[in-house]
C-alpha cells in the first residue's frame, strides 16, 4: 500500500503539516511550494503533478473542481476536505483515512475528513 503524500492549501493550518512530519507522513503546504496566493484549480494541478492529495478547507470551491474534472475526464491525486477552524480534528480523521486507505485508492476521490473522526 502507498501512503498518501499530502499538499496543504493555504486555508489549512501549519500545524497540521508539521504534525503529518512528526509522524512520518510527507506533507508540504503552499508556503513551502512558494506557491501563496495561487489559484485553486493551478493548486489541485500542482499537487497532482507531484503525486499529492491536497488537504484544503475550502468547503465550497474544490468539491466542485472535483465534480468538474470528473466530468472532463480528468484526474487528481485526492480532493481531502478538513474541518474548517479545528485543525486537531482534522488531523484526526486525516490520520485515520491515512491508516485505512492508499494513494491509490484516494486517487480522483473527494473526501470529507469529518466523516473520519
Amino acid at each position: 500500500m502507498t501512503v498518501i503524500k499530502i499538499y496543504l492549501d493555504e486555508d489549512v493550518h501549519a500545524f497540521v503539516a508539521q504534525a503529518l512530519r512528526l509522524r512520518g507522513y510527507e506533507a508540504t503546504t503552499t508556503a513551502a511550494e512558494g506557491r501563496l496566493g495561487a489559484e485553486d484549480t493551478g493548486q489541485l494541478d500542482v499537487a497532482t503533478a507531484r503525486g499529492y492529495a491536497i488537504l484544503t478547507d475550502d468547503q465550497r470551491d474544490f468539491p466542485r473542481l472535483h465534480y468538474e474534472r470528473m466530468r472532463q475526464g480528468g484526474e487528481h491525486g485526492g480532493v481531502l476536505i478538513g474541518i474548517k477552524r479545528d485543525p486537531r480534528r482534522t488531523l484526526r480523521g486525516l490520520s485515520r483515512l491515512l491508516s485505512e486507505v492508499s494513494a491509490e485508492e484516494v486517487k480522483n476521490r473527494l473526501e470529507y475528513l469529518s466523516n473520519w473522526t
